[in-house]
């Protein structure tokens, strides 16, 4: 296709698409951003002319010519580094309205590098999370992503995200293959691909679009008057996987800004709504103890509260899967912590362990599993990288233990060693009036350790053996003495 037919069709396409009613406010329309291909390709012909300058020479004849209540952004990507993956820049911001700025941005560029399509849309598209319309996202591209196996999958993963956009995409002197995966990240934006071939098409095409853009602006102007009649409340919505209610006692919401309380949920649903004023918040988790004790709590998990919006908190839960010979955990209390370090979460016995193993609802993270008892010098981490994600179940699974047999030896304790790295896994000692828990069964890990028994008189322990201990089976290990 000729230069000239190039010029005029995304001309067309972009004049007609975006242009609004005269006399329209700007303050919440719908914004553009022009994802711009700056990869080495870009200096092929065609037409007669490096494919990079005519685009250049449409952005110089469109910008101006646009309503001044569109606002628009740049971003291009593969134009300041060769064989890079990460050459992503977001020039202008969506919702610019420098367009001097953009042209003379537009004019630097220099096409060098690859084709990385789907990070420069994931990339636009985060930066779109707190706007409350959906902005259009336009990509101009001349060839195949270079960077990514999956473009397409990547844009709808993000429209699944719930981030308002839509992708429309021009192929620039495309072949059949490049026009299949360029099409198809249209279709999963929500949008329409247009090529260059048939101009009376893409005409017909744009004067739908135009329609479609016309309607959007007219209802942003009606939420807009009706958005004055607003006040600055919205609502908070707690979710987590069904199950977890035993365990969760409330949810305490704290104002930021005074850390006054504001509002306490007692015994919360898997799905529960709290209307706010608009605000920072902080989110406490507290968890149901036994005999009436005082509920545990965790936090504070940080929440943004917008007028007449809804700000969602997913929770993921961890369910316990114990074996019926461990349910009698000798430990005085059961914590699990996130590897981060920000949740805390510790459940103590009180001679009575019902809360140990009750579904947990708990903020998306990394945790650790850990039981401990008074006379233990250190706790007993039972599982690590427990990975709990927003409205999801993470199963842990506790089939597998020790137990050391009775003797009539003087023991004040033992430990199980992890032979490659001399890791104290489990320090078991006695109590100072008799030897519980000494002839307990102990949670434990599958694998093979080293035990090490502590006797009474003696400063050092006695090494009295390896123990293999096989998942799904509650090892008796006889010390020999």
């Amino acid at each position: 296709m000729r230069r000239a037919d190039w010029v005029s069709i995304l001309l067309t396409f972009v004049i007609c698409a975006f242009s609004l009613p005269a006399g329209a406010a700007t303050a919440d329309f719908p914004e553009v951003m022009i994802i711009l291909d700056g990869s080495g390709s870009m200096w092929g012909k065609a037409g007669g002319e490096a494919k990079i300058e005519a685009s250049k020479k449409v952005l110089k004849e469109l910008v101006p010519s646009l309503p001044e209540e569109v606002r628009l952004g740049l971003t291009v990507y593969g134009h300041r580094q060769k064989g890079q993956c990460d050459d992503i820049e977001i020039i202008i911001p969506a919702g610019s309205n420098d367009r001097a700025l953009l042209l003379e941005k537009v004019n630097a560029i220099s096409p060098k590098g690859k084709t990385p399509i789907a990070d420069s849309i994931k990339r636009v598209v985060n930066e779109l999370k707190t706007k409350e319309n959906e902005t259009t996202i336009i990509l101009v591209s001349d060839g195949l992503e270079t960077c990514n196996p999956d473009p397409c999958g990547v844009v709808r993963e993000l429209k699944k995200t719930g981030i308002k956009f839509i992708l429309h995409v021009v192929g620039f002197d495309v072949n059949t293959k490049e026009k299949e995966q360029l099409a198809c990240l249209a279709e999963a934006g929500g949008g329409v691909y247009y090529g260059a071939g048939n101009a009376n098409d893409l005409l017909t095409a744009f004067q739908s679009m135009q329609q479609e853009v016309v309607k959007k602006v007219e209802f942003e102007k009606a939420k807009t008057t009706r958005k004055k009649a607003k006040t600055g409340l919205g609502k908070l919505r707690v979710t987590f996987p069904p199950g977890g209610e035993k365990s969760l006692a409330h949810i305490r919401i704290v104002r930021k800004k005074d850390n006054k309380t504001i509002k306490t949920a007692e015994k919360p649903k898997a799905e529960s709504t709290h209307p706010l004023l608009s605000g920072e918040y902080d989110v406490i988790l507290g968890y149901a103890n036994t005999n009436y004790g005082k509920p545990s709590e965790i936090g504070a998990i940080p929440v943004t509260i917008n007028g007449g919006e809804t700000t969602d908190l997913q929770l993921g839960s961890l369910v316990f899967n114990i074996s019926d010979g461990l349910k009698k955990i000798p430990a005085g209390s059961v914590t699990l912590r996130s590897a981060d370090g920000k949740f805390v979460l510790t459940t103590p016995g009180r001679n009575n362990n019902y809360y140990f193993f009750t579904t947990k609802p708990l903020p998306p993270g990394t945790y650790a599993f850990e039981y401990h008892y008074k006379t233990m010098p250190a706790p007993a981490v039972l599982a690590r990288g427990l990975e709990i994600k927003a409205n999801a179940e993470t199963v842990l699974t506790i089939d597998s233990g020790l137990q050391i047999k009775k003797n009539d030896q003087p023991m004040t304790g033992f430990d199980l060693i992890d032979p490659e790295n001399q890791e104290k896994i489990l320090q078991v000692r006695r109590r100072w009036d008799n030897d519980y828990p000494l002839w307990k069964a102990f949670p434990v890990s599958p694998g093979k350790y080293e035990v090490m028994v502590y006797l009474k008189g003696m400063d050092e322990p006695l090494p009295v053996g390896e123990v293999t201990v096989r998942k799904g089976q509650l090892m008796e290990f006889d010390t020999g003495m």
